[in-house]
């Protein structure tokens, strides 16, 4: 996936200053059915990191000493964003998402999504996420609360800043009806924790959809493009 010029926790070799680097290798596609829950949260943080959410949990995987990309004595306070009530317009649901991230409201951040929310993911992500032995190409509504409140609930980060990019907003094709819209939008995510920090650049689309009934908006597929 695309990093940021000055860091790339992704690259296996040290980024500058001979300053060790958290590394993170692909998991194996293959998973086993009965695989734990704690294992399961694993393997969503590497997900995470190659799209647009980092599970707090890869604080475990932290040890003292890593490299540490932000200055150990300043906890940055994000640019405040503005949430929307009502969500009338498809771009703001994503600022609503972003809003989100930065208050780690799990409350704002289930608002933002259709009940038959879908997290489509790369191919070298696909695995058994449910446990019920068949790999999952993407995951619904009851996983991505799952794997986000376990980033925002975590007593070891301590700031999350997450900034999207774009304003492109057209018909997705994919919708026969013509009532869904593509955001195509750049990403930068910062996640600061008590012993370091880490980044994460890339792409992503997101297909918001219009309740007719209330005029609100919601997303209702999330695609994974941080290998274009």
């Amino acid at each position: 996936m695309p990093a940021s010029t000055d860091f790339n926790i992704l690259d296996e070799k040290p980024i500058r200053n001979n300053f060790p680097i958290v590394v993170l290798k692909p998991y194996e596609s293959e998973v086993h059915s009965l695989m734990s829950k704690e294992n399961m949260v694993i393997m969503s943080i590497k997900t995470r990191i190659n799209t647009l959410i980092i599970s707090a949990i890869i604080t475990a995987v932290i040890v003292s000493g890593c490299w540490n990309p932000f200055s150990p004595e300043i906890d940055p306070k994000p640019p405040p964003i503005q949430y929307h009530n009502p969500v009338d317009s498809a771009y703001k649901v994503l600022e609503n998402l972003q809003y989100a991230y930065i208050s780690r409201d799990i409350g704002h951040y289930l608002a933002c999504f259709r009940d038959d929310f879908e997290f489509h993911l790369l191919e070298i992500d696909w695995a058994d996420y449910t446990g019920n032995g068949v790999i999952d190409e993407y995951w619904g509504l009851d996983l991505e609360e799952e794997f986000t409140t376990s980033m925002f609930n975590s007593t070891n980060v301590t700031t999350i800043d997450l900034t999207l990019s774009g304003s492109s907003q057209y018909p997705w094709t994919g919708d026969s009806t013509g009532q869904s819209l593509q955001l195509d939008r750049t990403f930068n995510l910062k996640v600061y924790t008590l012993d370091g920090g880490f980044i994460a650049s890339g792409t992503a689309l997101f297909i918001c959809r219009e309740d007719t009934s209330s005029g609100e908006w919601y997303i209702w597929q999330w695609w994974d493009l941080s290998d274009t």
